[in-house]
């Protein structure tokens, strides 16, 4: 009996010791996940891993940052509940890969004063949904939105940032936009942190002196870089010697006087000495605002002097007005007396589509263009500059010379023929990058030598550093109508209410490539698989896959328990 009572207690410490030991593993393992955090991303579109230019932005973070999302409450619609779980997610990485440096939470707008106070301080607008509430059809706003701060490591002031987390050109929304903002997350929130964390604002030159346009016309694009967190100054040609190297970019946009040699002289030293360009280039002279006049008008060319110095660049700017057939904004025509005029085609305000190989121009919904040039690549420096089109037309393109009478009457009602739209992807928008040669390389006139000597300059031949330009053959890209309600946002058409093109991403992609070598749009190229499922087989195949979910599962342990009760049974039958 003794015999049987000490082994019992030494049972019972065995299995004491290893309760223990098991403890101490489990403990050990959580301290060790919590300091060491690893992460497997079994996912075949790598939906959990963050890039390689994120992950090492996070890990070189100095400062902290606090993220705030409002894409919370109880009531939240099941497309944004997905939303909230990929940014939730993303977050958890963000935090994990910064070592702690990056916080988050999710606040209710409806149950918080202080959350309503900053959505309206930061101009966070709420959006319309209908969702089943208590029986009944009910509309609620819903916030998808993020406000992040950055608190820098020295105890300055802290630094907030508003991010829209719905990628969305329209009020209507569906299961593929939502996507494409579950892809975008990483980039929208990396992107702030990133800019957050500089220590002061990168520098643009607006340039002015040669015609360009001003407030209100460019108001949206002020606003735009002020978003993405640059800043930006006028800066007169003829009033400076040389351009200033402390502005990281330059902005060309729809200049209307002509440069002299002189002016581009400065522009080309200012690409020699590593600054980069946006050139928006209008060929075309024309505006649908002259309908309001007369039935007709004529499309005259714009001017290109700016091509003495592309075109050694290896680009030039066509003295042409392209047409789309396929894919246009439309126009609204009134047929037959009809009180609500109807969208017709109208193929002088070609949709762009991005070239989806590169992160600027990846991931856009459309680009509006209005009355566009071609852009011709050619082989000028093509062993020491790349040249790539960043926007393009639909394969139903055609071309004209200028001028051309732009005509709006009934013949807008009759189909296209498309047998004479026969180019396709025409460039309207291109990236040339890599060691240019200056245009002004091989000779300088008299007046030119005379103001090198007079203001000491030293002239470069070829960048000394790896240099960046876009080019636009259509600067109305970058700028907003104004209406009589004032300036419309930058890719907004005054005929298709409630909807905005993509300009104003496309155009702050631009900058961020221009400015910042060490930038995030390598987070714009993921590609998230489509899991959305069809209504139409969910219905009916509902049945068949609630059996193979749930009773077949049973079945198994139904099956296994009966195989292993008659092996016990056959196994102590013999004993």
């Amino acid at each position: 009996m003794s015999v049987e009572v000490s082994n019992n207690q030494k049972k019972r410490k065995s299995l004491f010791r290893s309760l223990l030991f098991a403890i101490l593993i489990l403990a050990g393992i959580n301290i060790i996940a919590y300091r060491w955090y690893v992460q497997w991303d079994l996912t075949a579109d790598k939906r959990y891993s963050t890039t390689k230019a994120t992950t090492e932005m996070l890990q070189s973070l100095k400062g902290n940052v606090n993220v705030t999302v409002f894409l919370a409450g109880k009531k939240l619609p099941a497309a944004f509940k997905n939303l909230a779980y990929g940014t939730e997610e993303l977050l958890k990485t963000f935090s994990n890969e910064s070592h702690r440096k990056v916080a988050y939470r999710f606040v209710d707008p409806t149950e918080s004063e202080d959350a309503v106070n900053n959505l309206r301080q930061y101009g966070m607008m709420g959006f319309p949904v209908t969702v089943n509430d208590d029986g009944g059809m009910q509309q609620r706003l819903v916030y998808p939105w993020a406000l992040v701060t950055y608190i820098p490591e020295n105890g300055g002031e802290a630094r907030h940032m508003p991010v829209m987390l719905q990628e969305s050109n329209s009020m209507v929304l569906n299961k593929q936009i939502l996507l494409r903002s579950e892809i975008l997350l990483e980039y929208n929130l990396g992107n702030a942190i990133r800019q957050l964390s500089k220590e002061k604002d990168d520098m643009i030159a607006y340039l002015t002196g040669n015609g360009e346009p001003t407030s209100p016309d460019m108001l949206s694009l002020a606003r735009s870089v002020g978003i993405a967190k640059y800043g930006m100054d006028s800066l007169n040609l003829q009033s400076v010697p040389a351009i200033p190297l402390s502005y990281k970019a330059m902005l060309i946009v729809k200049p209307t006087a002509p440069f002299s040699e002189l002016d581009l002289f400065k522009i080309d030293q200012y690409i020699m000495q590593g600054g980069r360009v946006l050139f928006a280039i209008d060929a075309t002279a024309a505006n649908i605002d002259s309908f309001q006049h007369s039935g007709a008008f004529t499309a005259t060319a714009g001017p290109l002097e700016l091509n003495e110095i592309l075109f050694p660049y290896g680009a030039r700017v066509n003295s042409d007005l392209v047409l789309d057939a396929s894919n246009n904004a439309g126009i609204p025509v009134a047929v037959g007396g009809a009180a609500q005029p109807q969208m017709y085609s109208w193929p002088y305000f070609p949709v762009l589509e991005g070239n989806e190989q590169l992160a600027v121009s990846k991931n856009l919904e459309g680009v509006l263009s209005r009355f566009p040039s071609s852009i011709d690549l050619n082989k000028n420096n093509d062993g020491k500059v790349k040249k790539t089109p960043l926007l393009t037309t639909s394969v139903y393109t055609k071309t004209v010379g200028l001028p051309s009478v732009v005509i709006y009457n009934q013949s807008i009602l009759e189909e296209p023929n498309l047998a004479t739209f026969n180019k396709k992807n025409v460039v309207v928008a291109a990236l040339l990058e890599g060691t240019f040669v200056s245009a002004f390389a091989q000779q300088h006139s008299d007046a030119l030598n005379a103001f090198i000597d007079q203001q000491k300059l030293v002239v470069k031949n070829q960048s000394s550093a790896k240099g960046k330009l876009i080019v636009l053959s259509d600067a109305d890209i970058l700028l907003n109508e104004v209406g009589e309600s004032g300036p419309a946002e930058m890719g907004a058409y005054r005929f298709k209410k409630g909807f905005k093109f993509d300009n104003a991403s496309f155009f702050q992609n631009c900058l961020t490539y221009l400015i910042d070598d060490n930038n995030l749009l390598e987070a714009r190229t993921k590609t998230f698989q489509s899991r959305i499922l069809d209504p139409k087989r969910v219905t009916e195949e509902r049945s068949k896959w609630q059996f193979l979910a749930i009773g077949v599962p049973v079945l198994l342990v139904g099956v296994l328990g009966l195989l292993y009760t008659f092996y016990r049974k056959r196994k102590y039958a013999h004993k």
